[in-house]
């Protein structure tokens, strides 16, 4: 394993949610900003990294269905409230003095570019961050599934799910007090168990290529830097 010595290239997905902070909902500045700067310090380390956004702090298909929006309809628009993530995390990023590109799924039009396997690998290779939207491209994928399918896509060493907890736990640690918490798993186990931290989908996918996965907690300070350069944070799927 890698652990060792660090990856040079990561693939970090984040929830729409982490955008909204304290407020719950929409862009929050200062954590939009916070998290572009732990991005920035993640990247001293020469680590190459590739971003995916979700979009639930803007629009999640259970809000989109209260008003009577078909199921299909609601996915399309949480893949278009990604894009908002995906340029407002660029800004950050530049505001930190790092080259971001924003890149969709699907076409969005002259603000954010179109998805391109090789275009991606130049900007990676070049020490860009590439913050990748528009999940798949599809309805019915989580933005998990897509940021597994980007992970493969630009040859990633491990893909980190920064979540809202420390790690993988054996039960929900915010209802269960006595939860215990992973070290380490295997991608069988948490398949098995049903954990619902991170999607099977994702799980599987990540297994089948020999990609490790670190979920750890986005919002403690440096976690991100620290995975990345081999310190052992969070819980580890493999």
């Amino acid at each position: 394993m890698a652990e060792s010595r660090g990856y040079s290239r990561a693939l970090l997905k984040i929830s729409g949610e982490a955008f909204a902070g304290q407020r719950g909902y929409g862009l929050d500045s200062d954590k939009t900003r916070w998290i572009a700067r732990q991005i920035a310090e993640a990247r001293e380390n020469r680590a190459q990294l590739a971003v995916v956004v979700g979009g639930g702090n803007i629009i999640r298909g259970v809000d989109a269905a209260s008003v009577g929006v078909p199921p299909l309809v609601g996915d399309q628009m949480g893949m278009i409230a990604t894009v908002l993530n995906a340029m407002a995390l660029r800004s950050a990023l530049q505001a930190c003095g790092v080259p971001g590109r924003a890149m969709s799924a699907f076409a969005v039009g002259r603000f954010v570019e179109p998805f391109e396997r090789e275009t991606a690998l130049k900007y990676l290779a070049q020490g860009e961050v590439v913050i990748f939207a528009g999940g798949t491209g599809n309805p019915c994928f989580t933005t998990d599934s897509a940021a597994a399918l980007r992970a493969v896509e630009t040859d990633a060493q491990v893909m980190v799910k920064a979540t809202q907890v420390p790690g993988v736990f054996d039960k929900d640690p915010r209802k269960h007090p006595d939860a215990r918490m992973f070290d380490v798993i295997s991608a069988r186990e948490v398949i098995e168990r049903g954990l619902a931290v991170i999607d099977a989908t994702s799980v599987e996918i990540l297994s089948r290529k020999k990609i490790p996965i670190i979920v750890l907690d986005l919002h403690t300070e440096g976690n991100i830097a620290r995975a990345l350069a081999g310190e052992r944070v969070g819980t580890i799927i493999e």
